[in-house]
């Protein structure tokens, strides 16, 4: 999408361009992030133009989650639609646990790959201990008998 900008008199024009990616229901902490680095490039930063290129971008299937905000009077309407994205599709705390501990399998993934997932996974209250911990033992035994051999040889 592009905005013209200019004075009153027409004499100084120039174009802004945002290209916001669609909508990420299972990472939107990530969405946002992206879509206000466009506002940076763009030197957005008046809250209407960032509501409305918002309302304007995004799916209409996730427009219904903001309704209300939409038609309030609100002068915090992207900051509103924000925390309220936000809410209904981040990930809870215990979910992520339950992934961390279940849901996260080895499949193509390099062991450095795979503790890399682990982190991002995992909440400021998971202990780096128990990162390596839950990393270890979703390695293949292979593996395993080196990293516990080498660790002993270390200690």
């Amino acid at each position: 999408m592009t905005i013209v900008d200019g004075k009153a008199d027409g004499t100084e024009l120039h174009t802004v361009s945002v290209k916001i990616p669609p909508f990420w229901i299972n990472k939107p902490e990530i969405w946002f992030y992206q879509v206000e680095a466009q506002f940076k490039i763009s030197s957005i930063t008046a809250e209407e133009t960032k509501f409305n290129y918002l309302i304007s971008q995004l799916d209409p299937k996730f427009v219904g989650n903001i309704w209300d905000i939409i038609r309030s009077d609100s002068q915090i309407n992207y900051m509103d639609s924000k925390s309220r994205l936000l809410n209904l599709f981040k990930e809870s705390e215990n979910a992520r646990i339950q992934r961390l501990i279940t849901g996260i399998d080895l499949d193509y993934l390099k062991p450095s790959q795979l503790l890399q997932k682990l982190r991002s996974v995992a909440t400021s209250d998971v202990s780096e201990n128990l990162i390596k911990t839950l990393w270890l033992g979703k390695q293949p035994d292979s593996i395993k008998n080196v990293l516990i051999v080498s660790k002993e040889d270390a200690g």
